[in-house]
């Protein structure tokens, strides 16, 4: 985004952030400014040994290697007892993941501005990070096209926790597009051209030891969509949730007259996580599915499976594993086993299909301080 469109979008949120901060002031004049700062830091490393059974036959890949998964830098402080601001820092590739300020308006409404974690994609996208979560699943991380942006967030607490986000909108930069209404693109905004916001919406429920899940977002010039419904369970013996997450994708092509239309794919995801408290051990377990229904021209065939080397139309995956608490939240050492797998086609026999799996075993350590 260029520095003007920055700005512009900043000075309008400014203007919704310091209303609601001038509302909280005519209920509390006193205002008690401070200087609390608090640090953290979270982390991931981990020993992985790959045997890469997704390539064809006489190309699979088997290595060990030792990976830094996450390595953030964590600050939070008060301005005042409204005002809070957040910043978190990954110091491992010397990128500013998010920063946003908070004002507490009343106990039921806060507004958030600034670079953050928006709500979509379930609780799978909502519950886990890199500096957490051993394994995620492709749907919340290559196919989420609203992951960490810059916007406005209004969080209202009745009946549950209310959620409207005003979003910078999701543009695809791998193609270049340009202004003409036959230029076929991956997105209907061109590189980084902000015609409106996107808007995401969340309402997540909390009825005793179960939390129901709904989001909702449009984005890219209101061409695309996604759904995300999903059910918590948690208490002190378990925590476990089940997601379904539907993505309509439209990209920018032309007809056969040369007029402007939507090309849509359709991303659906599904994931089953769970883990259970006994103590000093919490063993985890998770089943995902992706399923890609990729645009085709009419007169085309339907693209049923994976491109060579790729996981671009389905994969599945099922994890189980255990961490070890009895060092805490600071140090949690970990083992896992990943079972990646989905449908190529056959070498040998091209109309046919066959079934690929890569296995991954996992030795990490993560925490938080």
């Amino acid at each position: 985004m260029s520095a003007k469109k920055s700005l512009g979008f900043l000075a309008a949120a400014s203007g919704l952030f310091l209303s609601a901060n001038a509302f909280a002031a005519e209920t509390k004049v006193e205002t008690k400014i401070n200087n609390e700062v608090e640090f953290g830091l979270e982390y991931q490393f981990q020993l992985l040994n790959t045997d890469d059974g997704l390539k064809a036959e006489g190309k699979e890949v088997k290595e060990t290697e030792f990976l830094t998964r996450a390595a953030k830098l964590a600050i939070r402080g008060k301005i005042t007892d409204q005002l809070s601001w957040n910043v978190l820092y990954q110091a491992d590739n010397g990128k500013l993941e998010r920063y946003w300020l908070t004002n507490k308006v009343s106990d039921s409404l806060e507004v958030h501005i600034g670079q953050q974690k928006i709500k979509t994609f379930g609780f799978h996208r909502r519950l886990t990070s890199s500096s957490a979560s051993p394994i995620r699943n492709s749907m919340t991380t290559s196919i989420n096209p609203l992951t960490d942006k810059l916007a406005v967030d209004i969080v209202y607490k009745m009946f549950g926790t209310w959620s409207l986000a005003f979003v910078k909108d999701y543009y695809d930069a791998s193609t270049t597009c340009n202004a003409t209404a036959t230029s076929v693109c991956n997105s209907w905004n061109g590189y980084d051209v902000q015609k409106q916001p996107a808007i995401a919406f969340e309402w997540l429920g909390s009825f005793g030891d179960f939390q129901p899940l709904l989001q909702y977002s449009r984005y890219d010039r209101n061409h695309s969509s996604s759904l995300s419904a999903g059910l918590r369970y948690k208490n002190d013996m378990a925590d476990a949730y089940v997601d379904y997450t539907m993505d309509e994708r439209n990209a920018k092509g032309a007809d056969a007259s040369g007029k402007a239309e939507d090309q849509k794919t359709t991303n659906t995801g599904i994931v089953v996580y769970g883990e259970f408290f006994t103590g000093s051990w919490t063993p985890y377990a998770m089943y995902s599915t992706v399923e890609v229904d990729q645009y085709a021209a009419p007169g085309a065939k339907e693209k049923k499976v994976n491109s060579e080397g790729k996981l671009d139309d389905n994969e599945q995956i099922i994890t189980a594993g255990v961490f070890y608490e009895g060092y805490g939240k600071m140090y949690r050492p970990y083992v896992g086993v990943v079972s990646t797998s989905g449908k190529f086609a056959d070498p040998k026999v091209t109309t046919d299909e066959e079934t690929r799996t890569k296995l991954d075993l996992m030795v990490g350590l993560t925490g938080k301080f």
